[in-house]
């Protein structure tokens, strides 16, 4: 089943104290665990959109902050975005 969520990521334009709070859109379906025949299938995170919550951004800017929230939710490290979803969606 899919179920959608929001998230709070931050983006870091320049240096880390220059970041824009972000609120990323996403779906999640979760995965299934492995059996004796068939493979663990992990869960899945689609992004949906991003949208900058203290600031306007045109529409340059908007594109970008949407390219990185895509990346961050597809970062599968310790410390990326798609850990962070599959946490907050279960």
């Amino acid at each position: 089943m899919t179920t959608k969520h929001t998230m709070t990521a931050y983006c870091p334009f320049g240096l880390q104290p220059d970041s824009i709070q972000v609120e990323i859109t996403y779906t999640y379906t979760a995965g299934a665990r492995a059996t004796r025949i068939d493979p663990a299938d992990p869960a899945e995170v689609q992004f949906v959109s991003a949208k900058a919550t203290l600031h306007a951004l045109d529409d340059t800017m908007q594109a970008m902050l949407s390219e990185w929230a895509q990346e961050h939710l597809g970062d599968d490290s310790p410390t990326g975005g798609y850990h962070a979803a599959c946490e907050a969606a279960s």
